[in-house]
């Protein structure tokens, strides 16, 4: 608002010189009749009205960017908050350098709409109302002359407005997917060395970014265009003003210091509405950024919490699977009439052929995705019935392929729980087995440990993941077996860290080598979205042609075949 009043000074001052300017041309050509000492008094105004112009100029444009900066500033906090509670089905199908792209790229292209369209609109089309009324308060035939290219302006306008959108939105399209190619391809940098596919990479970036190219250049034209044609017509309407208006002065219908007034008052006319031209083509490149932003924040959650969700206070961690069935798409099922119940403080393998649906089984838990079918129970509550902060907050999750971020070992443990202290963090590592190893870092727990933990072994990353586990203290445990591609001492000091962890725990372990889970409570066995078998290790083994039987003979053979 400031910066709108501010603006409107700045832009409506001027116009008061132009009108001084005719009275003085007119009486200096009748300089006896003219007042010096008026002259002067109303030059030296002019110069005190044009020192407090300078005032109001710096306001408008201090505020202006302010206004700006800060409203990206909670747009891009407020998508980044938007994009932290979507679905994982949102991320599955989407690469996340296009997402990064929108929350940055785009929406500093869109800083350009909020700046300009918030001031600079109002404050233009002030002036040329303003200006509109003195031209046709001077002479309103030569008014309508200068005014007859304003019909081919609108019209020329709009039209490549709409190109220029176009063009935008296209090489916007391309720029996002360039980005999430980027990301993609950078992260696994190392697999690309590793078969030389340097040239076919560099080749297939030479034609995203020759079409990104080919977009900016259709863009560049219209651009150009635009302003090509807009000059012209902004051009000629003086040229018929003075030659109109001399008329009207030979005549007798128009005084030289009113013609002169009106040829100032002309080119006033005319800056507002090149820069509203502009404006228009910052608008259309802007309006394309700005939809593409808005279609993520259009985008809701799948996952939400229902309205007569509940907290709940501490869990045993009994989890039951009542008629589950689950689809990501309506085509193709997952799970099918799952029935099973994990008393509180069991251990819990789940095995079976890859695609089988263990991984779909342990997600539903979390409610990373919500059943299509039946129900899954917490202690006898629906999980739906349970916000979801705090149902997550009773599960600790431990992947295969642990994930680390940017910074301290200290600030990657603190993933696990962060209204702790030093001592609880200690603790948690000593009981991952992590906290000698830490120790001989070289800057300890403050040591960096780069992109993805790049700078640490992957048993090292993998203690790192089971500190969080222990901090978080979670009742209900998700285990993707985490020893399967370590050598024999690092999964040793895993194993023994994984059997504290797991001591007094609800724990669900999707086991990949059979011989690690022999000691489980319950082993489940899936295949095709089903459970066929439950059973103790040895108790699955007396069944010759059971899937387990099978499982394991497969990978016993496999083993001894390896060794010999």
């Amino acid at each position: 608002m400031i910066a709108t009043f501010c603006g409107l000074l700045k832009y409506n001052i001027p116009l008061i010189f132009p009108w001084i300017f005719k009275d003085v041309i007119d009486h200096l050509l009748s300089p006896s009749s003219y007042d010096v000492i008026k002259l002067h008094y109303t030059m030296l105004a002019m110069i005190g009205l044009y020192m407090f112009w300078a005032v109001v100029t710096y306001f408008r444009s201090y505020y202006a960017d302010q206004a700006g900066q800060r409203l990206v500033f909670d747009l891009r906090n407020e998508l980044y908050i938007h994009l932290q509670r979507m679905s994982l089905s949102f991320y599955e199908k989407r690469q996340v350098g296009s997402i990064a792209s929108r929350l940055l790229g785009d929406i500093a292209v869109a800083q350009n709409f909020i700046g300009a369209a918030f001031t600079n609109t109002v404050m233009d089309a002030s002036s040329l109302f303003l200006i509109i009324f003195l031209l046709f308060r001077m002479n309103w035939k030569l008014a309508l002359v200068s005014l007859s290219i304003f019909p081919f302006y609108v019209v020329l306008n709009k039209h490549f407005k709409s190109q220029i959108k176009k063009t935008s939105k296209l090489a916007h399209q391309k720029m996002e997917e360039i980005s999430g190619n980027i990301h993609e391809k950078l992260g696994g940098i190392s697999i690309i060395q590793s078969y030389t596919r340097e040239k076919a990479e560099e080749k297939h970036f030479f034609q995203d970014n020759l079409e990104y190219l080919f977009y900016q250049l259709r863009h560049i034209q219209h651009h150009a265009m635009a302003q090509s044609v807009v000059g012209f017509l902004t051009s000629i309407a003086p040229v018929l003003v003075v030659w109109f208006g001399a008329m009207l002065v030979i005549y007798g219908h128009l005084t030289v210091g009113e013609l002169t007034a009106f040829y100032a008052y002309l080119g006033m006319f005319y800056n507002p509405l090149n820069r509203l031209t502009e404006l228009n083509i910052v608008l259309a490149n802007s309006q394309s950024a700005m939809e593409r932003i808005f279609e993520v924040f259009n985008t809701s959650p799948e996952i939400v919490d229902r309205s007569t969700a509940m907290e709940i206070g501490a869990v045993k961690g009994d989890v039951k699977f009542v008629n589950v069935h689950f689809a990501y798409e309506m085509s193709k099922t997952a799970l099918k009439d799952i029935n099973l119940q994990i008393p509180a403080g069991c251990t819990v393998a789940l095995v079976g052929p890859s695609g089988a649906g263990k991984s779909t089984f342990v997600k539903l838990i979390p409610r990373f995705y919500d059943v299509t079918g039946g129900e899954i129970t917490i202690d006898g509550r629906d999980i739906r019935d349970i916000k979801l902060r705090c149902l997550r907050g009773h599960i600790a999750t431990v992947p295969q392929e642990p994930i680390l971020f940017s910074g301290t070992v200290y600030e990657n443990i603190l993933f696990g729980k962060s209204n702790v202290n030093e001592e609880d963090i200690r603790a948690a590592t000593i009981s991952a087995n992590a906290h000698d190893f830490i120790c001989k870092l070289p800057k300890g727990y403050q040591t960096e440990i780069g992109e993805g933990g790049l700078r640490l072994s992957g048993g090292q990353r993998q203690r790192i993941a089971l500190a969080r586990a222990f901090l978080k203290d979670a009742p209900i445990l998700i285990l993707d077996e985490a020893t399967s591609s370590l050598d024999s001492k690092s999964e040793n000091l895993i194993q023994e860290a994984l059997k504290r962890l797991m001591k007094g725990r609800t724990t669900i372990i999707i086991a990949h080598r059979l011989s690690t889970i022999q000691s489980a409570d319950m082993i489940v066995v899936f295949d095709n979205g089903e459970i066929v078998e439950t059973g103790k290790h040895q108790e699955l083994l007396q069944h010759p042609y059971g899937h387990y039987r099978q499982l394991f003979d497969e990978q016993f053979h496999k083993k001894y075949a390896m060794n010999n």
